[in-house]
C-alpha cells in the first residue's frame, strides 16, 4: 500500500501535469484515463510496479475516441463537423476511426465483431500512442516529471512505478473527474463558437453506446432462467432491464459478465449502489457455474467479455466501498454495510 504521503504526491503531480503540462491535442487526457482504467482492470491491491501493454492502451484509446470522432450535431444546427481536438489538423487517431466508422454502421460493437478490422485498427492506434503521447505525457514546460513510468521508449509496453497503480485504483473517481473535466474544458475552448454554454459536453464525449444492451438482454435472460437477478421473481420473456452489476457510474465499462437482467423496479431501487453481499455471492456462484458457457455465447454474438477482468473490477469496487464503510443495496430502500468477510466470496474467481 502506498503511504498517505506517496498518495498526496501522486495527486499533486497529476494536478500539476493537468495545469502546467503542454497539451497540443487531447491525446494526453485519453492516455491518463486509459492508465486509470487499466490499473483497475489489471492491477492488484499492493504497491508493486505494474506492466501495461501498449496494445491494451490502444484498445482504450479506440473506445474513448469512438464517440468523439462522430460529427457533433448541435440542436437546431446544420454544422456536422467533428469537434476540434487539437491546435492543428485532426489527430491521426480521429482520422483512423473515421475511416472505419462507416463500414461498421457507426457502431463500436460491430467493429469489435469484425476481428480482422478490429485488430488492424487497434494495432494502428497503439502505434500512434507509442509515437505520441506515450513518451511526451510527463513533460511540464522543459522539465520531465516522470512520476508515472520511466520514458524508456519500449515498444510493447510501459511499467508503472511502485505505488502508481495503487494510487490510480485508490483515487480512481477523483482522477477520472479531474481528467474528464480538463478534457471537456480543452474541447470547449477550441470549439467555443459551436458549443452553447449549457451543452452537456461530457455526455457527448464520454457517454456509452447503449445499442449493445439489446444484444445482451436475451443472452442474460436465458442464463438467468427468466428470473430477476436481484429479487428472483419471474420476468416476462423478452422483458427486463439490463443492469450493470457494478454501476456504470462507479466504473464505465461494458463487459458481458457484469450485466444482469432485472425488474425495472429493482433497477431503479438499486440505482448507483453496489449490490449487497448476498447479491455478490449470487453473482460469483452464477459465474462459477456457467461463466464459461456464457462467454462462448458472448463470443458468438460479439459481446465484449472477460470474466477475470470483471472479477478484478468487482473486487476493486467492493474494496473501495469497504474502505470507507460504505453501504450496499439489499432491496427496496434497505441498505447495509459489507460484512467483514465479504472478500472471501471472490477468492475462487480471482485465482
Amino acid at each position: 500500500m502506498a503511504s498517505p504521503e506517496r498518495q498526496i504526491e501522486f495527486l499533486s503531480n497529476l494536478q500539476r501535469l493537468l495545469a502546467e503540462g503542454s497539451f497540443v491535442s487531447t491525446y494526453k487526457y485519453a492516455l491518463l484515463l486509459s492508465l486509470a482504467d487499466l490499473c483497475v482492470e489489471l492491477g492488484r491491491d499492493d504497491d508493486a510496479p505494474l506492466e501495461i501493454p501498449t496494445r491494451r492502451i490502444g484498445e482504450k484509446f479506440t473506445e474513448y475516441y469512438w464517440r468523439q470522432c462522430a460529427p457533433y450535431l448541435p440542436a437546431g444546427g446544420e454544422d456536422d463537423r467533428v469537434l476540434k481536438q487539437n491546435t492543428g489538423d485532426p489527430p491521426r487517431i480521429i482520422k483512423l476511426l473515421q475511416a472505419v466508422r462507416g463500414a461498421c454502421e457507426d457502431s463500436l460493437v460491430n467493429l469489435r465483431r469484425d476481428e480482422k478490422v478490429w485488430n488492424r485498427t487497434v494495432t494502428e492506434v497503439a502505434a500512434q500512442v507509442r509515437k505520441m503521447p506515450l513518451w511526451k505525457l510527463q513533460t511540464v514546460g522543459t522539465q520531465k516529471l516522470d512520476f508515472l513510468y520511466d520514458n524508456s521508449g519500449g515498444l510493447t509496453g510501459i511499467t508503472l512505478k511502485s505505488g502508481v497503480g495503487f494510487c490510480f485504483r485508490k483515487h480512481y473517481p477523483l482522477v477520472v473527474d479531474l481528467v474528464k473535466g480538463a478534457w471537456a474544458q480543452y474541447v470547449r475552448r477550441y470549439n467555443a463558437i459551436r458549443l452553447a454554454e449549457k451543452t452537456d459536453l461530457q455526455e457527448f464525449l464520454f457517454g456509452s453506446e447503449r445499442a449493445s444492451l439489446d444484444v445482451v438482454r436475451p443472452i442474460v435472460w436465458r442464463f438467468q432462467s427468466g428470473t430477476c437477478f436481484y429479487c428472483r421473481r419471474p420476468l416476462e420473456e423478452g422483458t427486463g432491464h439490463v443492469d450493470h452489476f457494478i454501476p456504470w457510474s462507479r466504473y464505465p465499462v461494458d463487459l458481458g459478465h457484469n450485466f444482469v437482467v432485472v425488474h425495472a423496479g429493482c433497477n431503479g431501487q438499486k440505482s448507483d449502489h453496489l449490490p449487497a453481499a448476498q447479491h455478490l455471492d449470487a453473482w460469483v456462484d452464477h459465474n462459477q457455474n456457467i461463466g464459461r458457457v456464457k462467454a462462448r455465447e458472448f463470443e458468438r454474438r460479439g459481446v465484449v467479455h472477460d470474466l477475470a477482468t470483471s472479477a478484478r473490477v468487482i473486487n476493486w469496487a467492493y474494496r473501495q466501498t469497504a474502505g470507507f464503510n460504505g453501504l450496499t443495496w439489499v432491496k427496496a430502500k434497505e441498505l447495509e454495510p459489507l460484512p467483514p468477510d465479504w472478500s472471501h466470496l471472490l477468492v475462487t474467481l480471482l485465482n
